[in-house]
């Protein structure tokens, strides 16, 4: 009996019952849907954006966050990486503004990065591994494929040829980089040598040119109270100049000048007073101490490179006006002064008031707002499909989650329809002696959680030695008393006279079964596959716990590692994509589902 009647429904007090309800059930829908929605746009975020609670990514439509996320990706994530290349200081890159456009700027720039071929020890490679790792970036992939492609995408020759171990190709990275630290030195590893050709290929958007003014102006803030410069030049008479040179400027933006070469072999000669000594060390064969030169290549850790540290760092051996810098804003200086001889003529041509021409920085700001003005669109989708990139990449190319979740989704469901029918079918055409009883056993299943039978479930699978194994999944699940207490139900309303015709045929009991009982239950059986499937798919507790070797891990278990050491947005991308099959499942199969769930009308 409705709670209003027919009569009463075009009353105002009636009307407003039915405006509340309407009210509460779309308040009860937006509560539910709500989350997802945050969840969704969140799997498209990163770290910069990830806490807003916008339903809609603020990136698609603003230019402004879309300029900072792609700085936060450029800078790996770090705002100290940033303020140095930048000159600016911000906390958090939600601080950063659009800078001031200037082409005339830019194309200078432009020009002396493409002219003044600056050595591959001098830029930090952008879009790489963040300091947490959570994420991957773009060229962090470029170069995995670029070793992929040099290894023919097999880990066997990885590990012959650079004679490291790697589990997968998902976790090749290259090597963090600090080139303004005295203390940074390559190794001399195949990868490494592999790392800087990479290197070498990438264009300017890809390039973060070291800041030595910026590394000079912290060290005399620390050390000397602000007092000692702005900018690191050439040379200097300044006690912190020559401080910060000797003991912490990387040697590769230091030159000793040709006309020290005597005292360098004196030092030479008085370190190792015999010559086989340094040819050995060296790996070299030079027959005199004046022969051996300073040092090319200031990266790779060698004992030529250590000698030559020893050397600047000593003020009796190397006196100061021995020493002169060799940077990249120094290289840009001498770039400007060449073109433009003063300040004031830079000023005019930029449009912009500069006191000299040691004020002027890199603007590789300008480079980054350029592209981003030029490729929006583009710039855009990356930040849409990375996440979900690295969780395909995580669940494609490490392990074989995919194929075990296959193989035990499609198992579970065969079991569940081959188990639970045949027990329904007995219960249902046999009158047992102990029918009820069974039924309220099967039943009773229900009112524990399977959390009570994981410690017996896992006893019992370890004593009958199918830890990791499928059968240790599909055992303790192949049989379930709600399904076979349904099934029962669906069987009972079937017509019996067709059993009965089916005898006078001569129809034997399995032909009785799949002929007429399993071909007449298929929306109930569809509900059960659904049920399997959902139990199997979702299964991550006894997964995890009855198999532990990770060839034996499900989509699930991997999912879950995934999420151990993944950004919040790549965590969210994850379980939108673990959430896709089970919502095509129910998709495609909605009418069937459906139609099992109520009783047919026609006998």
């Amino acid at each position: 009996m409705p709670v209003i009647l027919q009569s009463e429904k075009k009353q105002t007090s009636s009307r407003l019952i039915y405006l509340l309800l309407y009210i509460i059930l779309a308040f009860g829908s937006v509560s539910m849907v709500y989350p997802f929605l945050l969840m969704a746009s969140g799997s498209f975020k990163s770290r910069l954006d990830v806490q807003d609670l916008d339903i809609i990514p603020r990136y698609w439509h603003d230019e402004s966050m879309l300029y900072r996320k792609y700085i936060e990706s450029k800078y790996n994530e770090a705002p100290q990486e940033y303020n140095d290349a930048s000159g600016n200081n911000v906390r958090n890159f939600r601080q950063v503004d659009l800078p001031e456009t200037s082409p005339a700027l830019l194309e200078d720039w432009v020009d002396f990065v493409a002219t003044s071929e600056l050595p591959l020890g001098w830029f930090l490679t952008a879009f790489g591994p963040t300091s947490d790792g959570k994420i991957i970036q773009n060229n962090e992939r470029a170069f995995r494929n670029y070793v992929t492609d040099l290894c023919g995408g097999d880990l066997a020759v990885f590990q012959e040829r650079f004679e490291e171990p790697l589990e997968s190709w998902f976790f090749l990275k290259f090597p963090p980089e600090r080139l303004t630290d005295r203390k940074y030195q390559l190794g001399g590893s195949g990868l490494i040598q592999a790392f800087y050709e990479f290197k070498d290929t990438l264009e300017l958007k890809d390039r973060i040119y070291v800041s030595c003014d910026s590394a000079f102006r912290k060290y005399v803030k620390l050390s000397w109270n602000g007092k000692g410069g702005d900018f690191l030049p050439p040379r200097s008479n300044s006690a912190a100049w020559e401080n910060y040179v000797r003991t912490f400027l990387h040697p590769q933006f230091i030159i000793v000048e040709e006309s020290y070469r005597p005292s360098w072999s004196l030092f030479l000669k008085e370190k190792y007073k015999d010559l086989s000594y340094l040819n050995k060390l060296y790996s070299v064969s030079f027959s005199n101490f004046s022969e051996v030169p300073f040092p090319v290549d200031k990266l790779t850790a060698s004992s030529h490179l250590s000698d030559f540290l020893l050397f600047i760092s000593n003020p009796e051996k190397c006196p100061k006006e021995a020493l002169v810098l060799d940077t990249p804003e120094i290289r840009w200086r001498e770039y400007l002064n060449s073109k433009y001889g003063n300040a004031s003529s830079l000023s005019a041509s930029f449009g912009k008031e500069f006191e000299n021409l040691n004020k002027v920085g890199m603007p590789q700001e300008l480079v980054d707002l350029e592209y981003v003005l030029k490729n929006e669109s583009t710039i855009r989708w990356g930040f849409i499909s990375n996440n979900y990139l690295m969780v395909l990449e995580y669940i494609l190319y490490y392990g074989s989650g995919i194929k075990n979740t296959l193989i035990y989704c499609l198992s579970s469901i065969g079991l569940a329809l081959f188990v639970n029918p045949i027990a329904a079918y007995a219960l249902s055409r046999y009158n047992l002696s102990g029918q009820y009883k069974i039924l309220l056993f099967l039943i009773a299943t229900m009112a524990f959680p399977e959390v009570v039978a994981m410690i017996p479930n896992f006893l019992l699978l370890r004593d009958l030695g199918l830890l990791n194994t499928f059968f240790a999944l599909l055992l303790p699940s192949m049989a379930n008393g709600y399904s076979i207490f349904l099934l029962k139900g669906f069987f009972d309303s079937l017509p019996k006279e067709l059993f009965e015709a089916a005898d006078i045929d001569g129809a034997n009991e399995w032909q009785k079964f799949w002929m007429i009982t399993m071909n007449l239950s298929k929306p109930i059986l569809a509900v059960i596959a659904l049920g399997a499937f959902n139990a199997a798919y979702s299964n991550f507790m006894y997964a995890f716990i009855l198999c532990q070797d990770k060839d034996m891990w499900t989509l699930s278990v991997w999912l879950y590692q995934l999420q151990q050491f993944s950004s919040q947005g790549v965590v969210y991308a994850s379980l939108m994509i673990a959430a896709i099959p089970t919502l095509i499942i129910f998709v495609l199969c909605q009418n069937v589902i459906l139609r099992g769930i109520v009783v047919p009308t026609e006998k």
